[in-house]
């Protein structure tokens, strides 16, 4: 390849970078769900040397020079523990998806069933035949649940339980607005494993402000870090029982993964410490964010789900509409610089780690429904959502 062909390349990477960026954290309102802004801080570990090395220390120490990132990780486990008051962690899954197929592999085999709520119900696909249920050979099952109330019917269940003998039991959900009934359902399902994916709900279950799954029956905590929970995009599992934890932990190098990215793990250790720090106010806001917003979308006539709950108790507001119609307002959204999902999720995570509080989200509630509604154009819009992101750009609830 030529200079000037490499340099072409070069040239358009860059542009795509920098547009992206200038974009996205400049000119956008991310109501995206399942995305969150890691502190500068944090962010600064992703660039370092520990991103191009190995470290393996519960498996061997074949790799040498890594003292210092041994340390890292073992950093990473201590903060985790703390701040989710567990026994047992580990930060070495690189996504929430690979976290959910070591607890899969460990613990089921070809032929067993496993409850989950149903993707149409809002549950992740990722565990389903759809996913990894396929790969694994494992049947499906799922939730009674009841839309209305956006949450799972315990009798039901508990009967299915009884039926069915499902031998892994997994909570959380994708579409996520109130706490699961965990304890009532893991109570009658004593012949099973009870995880909960919190993959959405991690930073509030760390605030203490959504469910505590590991004092509710669950024998493991699974999930992503990066949606509610503000860190780099990785996985973690957490567990009070020994057992469980160490048949899932010993598969995971090098079964799941290998490099375990250790950039990644020192931009976690971070986050976990800032959650420590400020977890508990970070997870009030966003939860008061969350009902604000979906009290002021009803307000202004924008169909919500579940306002006769409270609409929400997480990150998550829904908005109340058939699919085709989500997907539509979805590009007109993002048309006008709002980003959301085309299932209709708003969620406030994001802006309420830049500092975003009530007095915002009556304001985007506003811009909101000048889109769903129809009241204004996208780039009518626009201009003023640059005007609202213009004073909410770094993350909040850090450590300077």
């Amino acid at each position: 390849m030529s200079t000037r062909v490499s340099n072409s390349y070069l040239e358009r990477l860059e542009n795509a970078v920098r547009r992206h960026e200038q974009w996205r954290v400049n000119e956008c309102l991310n109501l995206a769900a399942a995305e969150n802004r890691s502190s500068k801080k944090a962010r600064s570990f992703l660039q370092t040397d520990l991103g191009n090395r190995y470290s393996n220390p519960r498996l061997s120490n074949f790799h040498r020079g890594a003292q210092f990132l041994d340390e890292v990780q073992e950093l990473a486990e201590e903060a985790a523990r703390k701040v989710f008051n567990a026994q047992f962690a580990d930060v070495r899954s690189i996504s929430g998806h690979l976290a959910a197929m070591a607890v899969l592999m460990a613990l089921t085999k070809r032929g067993d069933k496993i409850l989950s709520l149903s993707p149409e119900d809002g549950g992740y696909p990722g565990t389903t035949q759809r996913g990894l249920g396929k790969f694994l050979g494992l049947e499906d099952r799922f939730f009674p649940y009841q839309r209305q109330n956006m949450n799972i019917d315990v009798e039901e269940t508990i009967r299915l339980i009884a039926r069915e003998k499902p031998r892994l039991v997994v909570f959380g959900a994708s579409y996520i607005l109130f706490p699961q009934p965990t304890k009532a359902i893991s109570s009658a399902a004593q012949d099973a494993v009870c995880v909960y994916d919190g993959s959405h709900v991690l930073g509030l279950i760390a605030g203490g402000e959504f469910q505590d799954p590991l004092r509710e029956g669950c024998s493991l905590l699974m999930g992503s870090t990066h949606k509610s929970f503000p860190g780099p995009q990785g996985g973690i599992i957490l567990s009070n029982d020994e057992r469980v934890f160490e048949e899932v932990a010993r598969n995971m190098v090098p079964g799941i993964v290998d490099n375990v990215h250790l950039h990644r793990i020192a931009a976690l250790a971070l986050s976990l410490v800032e959650m420590l720090e400020f977890g508990k106010a970070y997870a009030t806001a966003v939860v008061e964010n969350a009902r604000t917003l979906g009290k002021n979308l009803e307000r202004l006539n924008v169909k919500v789900k579940a306002a006769h709950l409270g609409y929400s108790s997480s990150h998550q507001v829904h908005l109340d509409y058939d699919a085709k119609k989500r997907e539509i307002f979805a590009d007109k959204l993002e048309a006008a610089n709002i980003i959301i999902d085309n299932g209709g999720r708003l969620g406030v995570a994001e802006a309420t780690r830049l500092g975003m509080g009530t007095k915002e989200m009556e304001r985007v509630a506003e811009l909101v429904s000048l889109i769903v509604l129809g009241k204004e154009s996208p780039n009518s819009v626009k201009r003023k959502v640059r005007s609202l992101v213009a004073d909410f750009r770094e993350p909040r609830y850090v450590l300077k």
